[in-house]
This record gives C-alpha cells, sequence and structure tokens, in this order.
C-alpha cells in the first residue's frame, strides 16, 4: 500500500510500536517534575490503557473505539496549563524520533495531539 494512503497508526508501525511510545511517555512523566503531579492520584495502569486506546483511534485505527471518559471532564479539574500541554508534546516527539518514526509522521501525530488543546488545558 503506498504510503500516503496508509493511516498514521500503519505509518507509526502498527498498534504495537503506538503502545511502545505511550509506555516509553508515562515512565518520562513519573520522572518530570513539570507534569508528574498531574498523575500522582490516578491509576496509571488504567490511564495508561485508556490513553493507549485513544491513540490508537486518533490515528486511524477504525476497529479501536476510545472508551474512557469524556476529554473534557477528565481534565477540567486538572489545571493543565499551555506550558505542560507543551512538554508533552515535547516527551511524545522525542521518545517517537528515539523510535525512528519518520519526522513527517512525528508532525502529523503532534498535529492530532493539538487539535484536543482545548478541551485538555483549562488553566491558561
Amino acid at each position: 500500500m503506498d504510503n500516503k494512503k496508509k493511516c498514521l497508526l500503519e505509518k507509526f508501525g502498527g498498534e504495537q510500536h503506538v503502545y511502545e511510545l505511550m509506555d516509553q511517555f508515562y515512565y518520562l512523566v513519573i520522572f518530570d517534575n513539570l507534569l508528574r503531579d498531574k498523575f500522582m492520584k490516578a491509576d496509571m495502569s488504567r490511564v495508561r490503557s485508556q490513553q493507549k486506546q485513544f491513540f490508537t483511534q486518533m490515528m486511524g485505527d477504525g476497529k479501536t473505539q476510545y472508551v474512557g471518559r469524556d476529554l473534557i471532564e477528565v481534565h477540567k479539574n486538572l489545571g493543565i496549563t499551555n506550558q505542560q500541554f507543551d512538554k508533552f508534546k515535547t516527551h511524545l516527539k522525542n521518545i517517537a524520533l528515539d523510535m525512528e518514526v519518520p519526522t513527517e509522521n512525528i508532525e502529523e501525530l503532534l498535529k492530532l495531539n493539538e487539535k484536543h488543546r482545548d478541551v485538555i488545558v483549562f488553566q491558561k
């Protein structure tokens, strides 16, 4: 199949690569002073599972349905700032670079994430 016709999930190498990206991301979060407080009280296995589900659907997997809570409901009381959202994206980008994901695919992933800023950031 022509790479331009593949969904982003396929371009990333499939579900397993996205799961690896998420696992590495949450490992970094634990050590990130800017982000870790947002996750300290969370059930991290549930968060990781839902995030993997959300990302695979967002990246074009037609058979995966995100069934977690509404993004606004999840994030509205967390006080997430633009700086924290940007840091989230920076971690995603750096992990994807380490995984040798092509730059154009990383940029596409970051654009997809950016579309959700308004339902995640409530502390401008």
